[in-house]
């Protein structure tokens, strides 16, 4: 009876066992997808006023079609202003108010042109504010005038900085009192004074530095750049508010329009927008590519049916191959037609084990700075020193003082781009993938025994260059190498894990590989349909990570 209730309970387990896990589908996911791809633009409505006044009117199809404007001859030789545009005005269907201040003589010769096109003219010839409200033009003399201009941006400066630091030999900069460190590459001195007792030493090395920064003040900017187009004197001012989004520019009426000119451009410019995907891959390299990825061999690989549409990195649309580029290396970089990394992962999968770092994504506008940082900070020991304090009839005790200075460890990647009118990104990438270590260093300091403090070590894989790229294309950065070992263990199964014994019948190596960081970056620049787009790609994969049931 007992060997029957056993052989239940095992039936049962096995059961259970083989039970599979469903995910639970995510409905209310895909659904807020698919009702925003169908959610139509919202239709234009009309204040309530206006819409009566339109209810009133004719049907549309029996409103008369518009009248052509009638085409003029102008012919003026030194006329005075006011009778110039009573004469213009004359036959006109329009109305002329003119400013008491309008004179001067005009002198042109224009033929078959429209009245508007003729007051343009005038108007940007002589320097007359010329300004239409309904049927009635308003014309205003050459003088200063102020006008208020909306500018959509926000209130705030940044400033970004990347560093890439190389230094080779012994680089120091102390001081007594502080026990500060710098980093110099030209000065070496040492010096005290009766004042203060201070003294201080430096030793210099070999060393490169690449320092970018990134600084945005827009409305700081702005300032200057419109009080650069304007000038000084005569009145003319600029007020800008960036608390409110307004500019107030005091000027004359050719310059007001080259304001406005500039105002459009710098907006249009300044809202161009550009999606960030990229791949932080490490590839344990098989045996024969020790000397890094072989990007030619990949070349050779590529074709229509890998859905590859591109060439290498900084070749042009046509595919010629920049020979310059190639002779300085640099990584690859491909157009893919299906939109995604697969194709770039699977041609690196023929070379060695492809291990996915991380898989950030961010959207930057024009000239801004994107900052994605993934990883921990570690606090390590970074100074060290000792107080002595001595009471009478005491021994001196010596307390050591120590700073905490905090270490990340993880990946950090900076990128800053700039979109031109045809559709090309150029950026800014310094990407960093940095591991920190501790380790233990005993230190003698005065105190009895050595202080045993525990000290960062850093690996650091980092690079910073600058590259342009087609919009959609993925740029390859690639050579970031390290050397990783490990212990290969193998025992006989059983006898492998008897403690003491189990030596006898086990056999440890170590293993040596080399490991290359690969960076693949793709800029995608936002265009009326491209969130569309993006929507339909995320719909796609929840159908394809979560399919329907039957």
């Amino acid at each position: 009876m007992r060997s029957f209730q056993y052989t239940l309970l095992s039936l049962a387990l096995v059961a259970a066992g083989c039970t599979s896990y469903q995910h639970p589908q995510p409905n209310e996911a895909k659904e807020a997808l698919r009702e925003a791809q169908r959610k139509p633009a919202p239709p234009l409505t009309l204040p309530s006023a206006v819409q009566s006044e339109l209810l009133a009117l004719p049907a549309p199809n029996l409103t008369p079609p518009p009248v052509p404007e009638k085409r003029l001859r102008i012919a003026a030789q030194e006329v005075e202003a006011a009778d110039f545009f009573g004469s213009l005005f004359k036959g006109s269907r329009y109305s002329v108010a003119l400013h008491p201040g309008v004179s001067g003589l005009i002198t042109l010769e224009l033929k078959d042109v429209t009245l508007s096109e003729a007051l343009t003219t005038v108007a940007d010839m002589y320097g007359f504010d010329i300004q239409r409200r309904g049927y009635v033009y308003h014309i205003y003399p050459a003088g200063l005038r102020t006008e208020t201009i909306p500018v959509n941006y926000l209130m705030m400066a940044r400033r970004g900085m990347s560093r890439t630091t190389v230094s080779t030999g012994g680089v120091t900069n102390t001081n007594s009192n502080d026990g500060s460190s710098d980093f110099n590459n030209s000065n070496s001195s040492s010096g005290s004074n009766n004042s203060n007792s201070d003294s201080g030493s430096q030793t210099t090395g070999n060393g490169t530095r690449i320092e970018t920064d990134n600084e945005a003040d827009y409305w700081r900017d702005l300032r200057e750049a419109l009080q650069t187009l304007i000038g000084n004197g005569e009145g003319r001012a600029v007020i800008v508010s960036p608390q409110a989004g307004l500019v107030t520019i005091r000027a004359y009426p050719a310059e007001l329009k080259a304001v406005k000119g500039f105002l459009n451009q710098s907006e249009e410019h300044l809202k161009r927008q550009v999606i960030l995907e990229a791949r932080i891959l490490e590839v344990g390299l098989n045996e024969g590519y020790e000397q890094g990825v072989d990007w030619n061999g990949l070349s050779a690989t590529w074709d229509g049916n890998k859905g590859v549409a591109g060439g290498t990195l900084g070749s042009d649309k046509v595919g010629n191959e920049n020979v310059i580029f190639k002779a300085i290396g640099g990584g690859a970089g491909f157009a893919i037609s299906d939109g995604n990394f697969n194709v770039a992962v699977n041609l690196l999968k023929t070379q060695g084990d492809v291990n996915t770092l991380s898989s950030p994504r961010v959207t930057a506008t024009n000239n801004q700075k994107a900052v994605i940082k993934v990883g921990s900070d570690e606090y390590f020991v970074t100074r060290a020193s000792t107080t002595v304090t001595t009471a009478t009839g005491s021994e001196p005790v010596v307390s050591p003082n120590v700073e905490l200075t905090p270490f990340f460890s993880g990946i950090a990647l900076d990128v800053t781009p700039q979109i031109d009118e045809q559709g090309r990104v150029l950026l800014h990438i310094h990407p960093s993938v940095i591991d920190t270590e501790e380790q233990k260093k005993s230190i003698s300091i005065g105190t009895a025994t050595p202080l045993e403090l525990p000290l960062a070590k850093s690996s650091i894989r980092e690079s910073d260059t600058v590259v342009q790229a087609n919009n959609g294309d993925i740029i390859v950065i690639g050579g970031l190498m390290k050397t990783d070992k490990k212990e290969v263990v193998s025992k006989v199964p059983l006898l492998g894990d008897i403690p003491w014994v189990g030596e006898a019948f086990t056999n440890r190596n170590e293993k040596t590989q080399k490991v290359e960081l690969v960076i693949m970056l793709k800029p995608t620049i936002v265009e009326s349909n491209t969130w569309q787009q993006e929507l339909q790609r995320s719909s796609e994969l929840l159908d394809k990570w979560y399919p329907a049931g039957p």
